[in-house]
């Protein structure tokens, strides 16, 4: 038996290794593609850029969040550190003694962040003064969603928790089946009026009610298929996407629908398989897949609009909206613009060696990008036009 074990857990770090470092044939964040741009539409400034603290592992999202007038941003040694966003002064700083794998989220005057050793720990916005701390079940992987005096966090073991938010007692546990074999990481809670909305790695989403954990439905993005456990990994870690009533979530190896948020009905759905993420406007809705391109699909049928190979073999970040672009991070350390009309690259900059797997914060005309060398990144866009 303990030799059994031995094996099923060399085979699980192999597949985890391949999964979230060079799947598909991806590149390692230290290499790159040749990439045209001769006549670049925008130009990206660097307003600043400081170490946070430690590098970070690769498949961790630890990604800045703006509150309050304020930037916050976390660092995997437990850094956490509040600046001003104009010109990246510190405000405050806070050292926690914890290894850092969820954050941040931010809500209700608080930041919150998720541990490697399953432990969530809430922070005062104001000054860093840590309010509470709460033990979980299994290491936290994305940022908690704080808000509606609730702090909802999933872990990796297939759990969500809902916390009080001034106390940090828990409310209520909702939990699902973990397949034999998944990718490192999973996808962060969505708050919505009165409940949220959690993605699973069996592919499957559900809506709770905020105030009892009971489901209000379930619904199907992907069916694992295959006959291996590789084949069946159906992972919903991108973090689903709530927009004007309508939901949009993405598999690994799978689908990305368009979901009825009030019913979980699956109002339309086409075969992709996402690895990055998801952004939305108000005609379409934007895709990073598991092979470096970047889609844009009409939000009320998923018909393609246009599709983006310029960036093909490179692991993308979530895409942000940003005014007439597009930008994409990606596991070279660069940012990309595309104009969301076409999907033609106007504009790329490397930020530095170390790549990007977190979606671009985007804020009044600023950039905010956190890498894995524990670097925070301030990036303007000057539009060659104006």
């Amino acid at each position: 038996m303990k030799d059994r074990r031995v094996r099923v857990g060399l085979v699980l770090m192999s597949v985890l290794f391949l999964a979230g470092c060079s799947a598909r044939g991806l590149l390692p964040a230290d290499e790159s593609v040749d990439i045209g741009l001769e006549a670049p539409q925008i130009e990206f400034e660097s307003l600043f850029s400081m170490r946070i603290g430690q590098s970070q592992a690769d498949g961790l999202r630890l990604r800045p969040v703006l509150a309050d007038g304020a930037l916050y941003a976390a660092s995997v040694d437990g850094r956490v550190v509040a600046l001003d966003p104009v010109s990246g002064e510190t405000r405050w700083a806070q050292d926690l003694d914890v290894r850092v794998a969820g954050a941040l989220g931010a809500g209700d005057g608080l930041l919150a962040l998720g541990t490697a050793s399953g432990e969530v720990i809430a922070l005062e916005r104001d000054g860093g003064a840590v309010r509470w701390r709460q033990s979980l079940s299994s290491e936290v992987l994305a940022p908690p969603a704080v808000g509606q005096a609730s702090v909802v966090v999933r872990t990796a073991d297939g759990h969500v928790f809902a916390l009080d938010a001034v106390t940090g007692e828990q409310r209520w546990l909702y939990s699902r089946n973990v397949p034999a074999l998944t990718l490192r990481g999973h996808s962060s809670p969505v708050l919505v009026n009165d409940g949220v909305v959690a993605g699973f790695d069996n592919g499957r989403l559900s809506a709770l009610d905020l105030a009892t954990g009971s489901a209000a439905w379930e619904s199907t993005v992907a069916v694992p298929e295959g006959r291996t456990d590789l084949a069946r990994m159906v992972d919903i870690d991108a973090d689903p996407l709530v927009d004007r009533g309508d939901l949009f979530a993405g598999a690994y190896q799978g689908r990305v629908a368009g979901v009825a948020l009030g019913s979980g009905e699956v109002a339309w759905a086409r075969e992709l398989s996402v690895t990055g993420g998801l952004a939305v406007d108000d005609e379409r809705l934007y895709v990073t897949d598991a092979q470096g391109r970047v889609w844009a699909l009409d939000r009320r049928n998923g018909a393609s609009v246009w599709r983006a190979e310029k960036l093909r073999g490179l692991r993308l970040a979530a895409p942000s909206v940003a005014g007439e672009y597009l930008l994409v991070a990606a596991s070279d350390g660069s940012i990309n613009a595309l104009d969301r009309r076409n999907g033609e690259l106007v504009g790329r900059r490397t930020v530095g060696s170390a790549g990007i797997t977190v979606k671009p914060l985007v804020a009044d005309g600023r950039v905010y990008l956190q890498d894995l060398a524990g670097r925070l990144h301030a990036i303007g866009i000057n539009d060659k036009d104006d």
